[in-house]
C-alpha cells in the first residue's frame, strides 16, 4: 500500500497499516518509534543558480528564495524542509518527490532533500549542495503505542538490525 509522505502515521494511527517509515517531523501520538538512521540533507538548486557555484552552502544562504510547499505540510513541516522559519518566501505546492526536482529544475525553488534521494536523483538541470547547519533527515520505524504483537516486534528488530550498515549518524 503506497501513501503519500504525509499519511504513514495517520495510517498505524487509524489501523490501516501495522508499521510505517516515517521521517521527521510527525506527529508521534499514539505511536512508538525507533530510529533507523539519519542522514544530511543538500540543497537541490537549479543548475544555472548562483549558489550552484558554491561547494558548501548555510541555511542563511537560502533566505529569500522560495521553497517548496508539500500539498498538506503544516507549519512544522514547511519550517524543516525549508529551513527558513524566519524567512518563508513559499514556492510551488508539490505532491511527490519528482514533482518537487521538477519545480526545483524550472528555478521555481530550491529544495532542501535528503542526501540519498540526491544520490538516486542525478541529473543535468539540478545541482546538490550540502548545507551545514541543517538539521538532519531522521528516518523511523513507527508502530502503535502499546503493541503487542511479535509479528509488529520481529518487523521492528529486523528493521534496525538493517539499518546498522546505513551510512549516516544512526
Amino acid at each position: 500500500m503506497s501513501a503519500a509522505f504525509d499519511e504513514q502515521a495517520d495510517m498505524v494511527r487509524d489501523g490501516r497499516a501495522d508499521v510505517a517509515l516515517v521521517s521527521r517531523p510527525f506527529d508521534e501520538s499514539g505511536l512508538e518509534a525507533e530510529l533507523l538512521y539519519t542522514e544530511r540533507r543538500v540543497a537541490a538548486l537549479p543548475a544555472g543558480h548562483e549558489l550552484a557555484a558554491r561547494e558548501v552552502l548555510e541555511s542563511v544562504d537560502l533566505a529569500g528564495i522560495p521553497a517548496p510547499r508539500w500539498s498538506r505540510a503544516n507549519v512544522a513541516d514547511y519550517n524543516y524542509w525549508s529551513a527558513r522559519p524566519d524567512d518563508p518566501v513559499d514556492g510551488p505546492i508539490v505532491q511527490d518527490a519528482s514533482q518537487l526536482l521538477e519545480v526545483v529544475a524550472f528555478g521555481q525553488a530550491v529544495a532542501l532533500v535528503p542526501r540519498s534521494m540526491a544520490e538516486r536523483n542525478i541529473r543535468p538541470d539540478v545541482v546538490y549542495r550540502p548545507v551545514t547547519d541543517v538539521e538532519p533527515y531522521w528516518m523511523l520505524v513507527v508502530w502503535p503505542a502499546g503493541s503487542r504483537s511479535g509479528e509488529i516486534a520481529r518487523f521492528v528488530e529486523a528493521a534496525v538490525r538493517r539499518s546498522t550498515g546505513r551510512p549516516g549518524e544512526r
